[in-house]
């Protein structure tokens, strides 16, 4: 079952937020893992069909996602200010592990409330 992880970030901001992925069943090293992030337009909680990411993220060098050596099990995702820039709303987010045999693992679902900000 995944763990619901709820945040919020205002718009045009830049943020991190932390993951521990330290209760994920039978996952010991992040380091043999790909780590996918995505944020999808939602609709009473649910993604709408068919729908493409708004954000993604990766922890393949370089692409939002870094895998931290301690805390062990724990992750950390980075978005730009130009990330949430254009968004102004709530969106469903999942972060998913895919092992090299494409097995994959969603350990966390959420709302990602996007917060438009008074002072510009």
């Amino acid at each position: 079952m995944a763990l619901i992880q709820n945040f919020s970030v205002p718009s045009g901001d830049a943020a991190t937020i932390t993951f521990d992925l330290s209760g994920v069943v039978g996952v010991t090293d992040l380091e043999q893992y790909t780590i996918y992030w995505d944020a999808y337009e939602q609709n009473f909680g649910i993604p709408e069909a068919d729908t493409v990411a708004v954000i993604s993220k990766t922890s393949l060098s370089g692409h939002g996602i870094d895998i931290l050596e301690s805390p062990p099990m724990t992750c950390v995702l980075s978005l730009d200010g130009a990330d949430t820039a254009d968004l102004n709303l709530n969106y469903y987010h999942e972060l998913s592990i895919v092992d090299a045999g494409g097995n994959k693992i969603t350990p966390t679902v959420g709302c990602l409330t996007i917060i438009s900000t008074e002072i510009r």
